[in-house]
């Protein structure tokens, strides 16, 4: 069998529907209870590094959307990685559209080896445990699977326990033009030891919240007997995302202690906080991702308040440069 001609095209801000409709097709087909919206994707696409203009692209077949790529660069402490993302439409997968997108991903990334900024350089790309064809895909190119990430879900029908906070130390809810750069440095302070961590960059955090998906209210800040900011717990909710799934669900967004604040019960306590103030936003379900070897005990805990694993998503990685 010949191989399907597959044009390609840069993104423009008038492809985003074309996009959303290729993402949700897909995930639909996988059952990975993600997808997007227009609202949902522009804002991501715009709060987030780089430019979509210049790191997505469309596949075509006789003029037809089947696919999408895009390639993004990140900056780790001591490595900086390229990230690759896309989706192929379900009726045209197995038929050489994946292969061509994810190798004209990884031309790109190439071809800005000289951006990068540290001698080691990854080359990286996500799948569900379940999507067994897209990680055919990948370690047909060389990609091995390096890490894993739980998505666990809580959605027993009581309300969670009362936090109780260690001696000395409190929590407050997050006050608007007062603690954005706070809970960022606090955000990016906490996982600087978690496994490739990459900090969010400051204008992408308050690109974020100034959007309609940050609710102040659902945003606690655990502080130390000084009154200090040493703990953070973000809630968020999905309003288009819920629609899709079919049930009120909030999402732990981020959960995070400094170092030298934790194995006291801060954790703990900010989640409970965190999942009761979803719960009294009618929030049936409540969600989080895990690094399945997490070393600060936070796997331990979410199970511990009741979270349970409900999918996995594999992290594959192979490197540019080294």
């Amino acid at each position: 069998m010949s191989q399907l001609i597959v044009t390609l095209r840069p993104f423009s801000w008038d492809d985003v529907p074309t996009v959303v409709d290729l993402i949700n097709r897909s995930e639909a087909v996988d059952q990975v209870e993600r997808g997007t919206s227009v609202g949902e994707l522009r804002a991501w696409w715009v709060s987030n590094p780089g430019d979509p203009e210049q790191d997505v692209f469309l596949a075509f077949v006789d003029g037809e959307a089947v696919g999408f790529g895009r390639v993004l660069l990140r900056e780790g402490e001591g490595f900086s990685q390229f990230q690759a993302r896309g989706t192929v439409a379900p009726k045209w997968r197995r038929r050489g559209v994946g292969t061509q997108i994810l190798a004209e991903c990884e031309r790109r990334a190439k071809a800005r080896l000289d951006e990068a900024s540290s001698i080691t350089v990854e080359f990286q790309a996500l799948a569900d445990k379940t999507q067994l064809d897209v990680a055919e895909l990948f370690t047909s190119f060389g990609l091995s699977p390096v890490r894993y990430f739980f998505q666990m879900v809580f959605d027993a029908p009581e309300m969670p326990a009362r936090p109780d906070y260690p001696a000395g130390y409190t929590a407050r809810s997050f006050v608007r033009n007062q603690d954005e750069e706070t809970v960022w440095r606090v955000t990016n302070m906490s996982f600087r030891d978690h496994w490739r961590h990459i900090e969010d960059l400051l204008e992408e955090w308050l690109a974020w919240c100034d959007s309609d998906t940050f609710d102040p209210t659902l945003t606690y800040l655990g502080l130390d007997p000084n009154g200090l900011p040493v703990g953070v717990c973000i809630g968020v909710i999905y309003p288009e995302r819920n629609a899709r799934l079919g049930r009120a669900q909030g999402v732990v967004e981020d959960l995070g202690v400094l170092p030298e604040h934790r194995q006291q019960g801060l954790g703990r306590a900010l989640l409970l906080e965190g999942m009761r103030a979803l719960r009294r936003r009618g929030c049936t379900h409540l969600a989080l991702s895990v690094d399945s070897k997490n070393l600060t005990g936070a796997l331990r805990l979410y199970k511990s308040v009741g979270f349970r694993k409900r999918r996995t998503v594999v992290v594959f990685r192979k490197l540019l440069r080294e």
